[in-house]
């Protein structure tokens, strides 16, 4: 087991047994409302106890995301969404790092075809009928790594966000499915933001910054659904984006300087509440 992958399940229960405690102490003072956070909690209890028996499949184990490693991304629509969202996550980041002017930075959160996060779609994508986007996702990494300015970084970002919206088809999932997918994310950016930050301080400005990216990919994600998809879910779609922007204030900044006030129990518990109306 690598130390990263260690560390994540270290934090996956010390984070659970935490929220649920004090889960269980507001419920029994506070009625209905504190009983949903105790399942929440629960739930998140749960999937910690997963994690140490099967493994998380993070980079270098099949790619990043929860449950990577174990999920089919031909047929499980949820996890092949995640997927595809973590690559999001990782280019929307690293182009705001772009945009800012950090553009070291931003040259390490460019994915190419051959990374972890996309290696083995192929055959994913071809199952699934569609083209995959690997020519659009080498023509953004050679825009950015080999500076060839604004116009070009833009306009390759632009052309991959189209392909990856046509290999997606997002419309075609359901409501549950895309909500399933979002918690998946947010529990990969917890996981993420519980290394890249140790008590305020930022230890690992990439990982902290993975897990803006896959954050605000997640509430891009709502905003794409469908009158047809809000219709399915529309309360538990409206509370998980409550919950998600409420997650904002953890990222003062792409690049800060300094503490930075947050802590991953809050994905965590974030993720475990979402997953919890989706499957409800």
């Amino acid at each position: 087991m690598s130390s990263k992958s260690f560390e994540k399940r270290k934090v996956w229960m010390s984070v659970g047994t935490a929220l649920l405690a004090t889960s269980v102490t507001a419920a029994s003072a506070n009625g209905q409302e504190a009983f949903d956070s105790v399942s929440a909690s629960a739930s998140m209890m749960s999937v910690s106890a997963a994690a140490l028996n099967e493994g998380e499949g993070g980079e270098g184990e099949g790619g990043e995301g929860e449950g990577s490693a174990k999920a089919d991304l031909r047929t499980d629509n949820a996890a092949y969404l995640a997927r595809l969202g973590l690559i999001r996550g990782h280019l929307w980041v690293g182009i705001k790092l772009y945009q800012e002017g950090h553009l070291a930075m931003a040259k390490t959160h460019m994915k190419h075809p051959k990374d972890e996060l996309y290696a083995g779609l192929e055959p994913v994508f071809e199952a699934r009928g569609v083209s995959g986007f690997a020519k659009e996702l080498s023509a953004l990494a050679d825009a950015v790594n080999n500076e060839q300015g604004d116009e070009a970084v833009n306009s390759a970002y632009s052309a991959l966000l189209k392909a990856i919206d046509r290999s997606e088809n997002l419309a075609s999932k359901s409501a549950k499915e895309a909500l399933i997918s979002i918690s998946q994310m947010i529990r990969t950016a917890a996981d993420e933001y519980a290394i890249g930050v140790k008590k305020g301080a930022i230890v690992n400005v990439h990982e902290y910054q993975d897990a803006y990216g896959f954050t605000e990919i997640a509430i891009e994600r709502l905003d794409r659904l469908t009158a047809e998809q809000q219709k399915q879910a529309a309360e538990d779609i409206e509370r998980t984006k409550q919950l998600l922007l409420e997650l904002r204030t953890l990222w003062p900044k792409v690049n800060p300087e300094g503490s930075v006030e947050g802590d991953a129990a809050s994905l965590y518990g974030t993720a475990a509440r979402i997953e919890l109306m989706a499957l409800n």
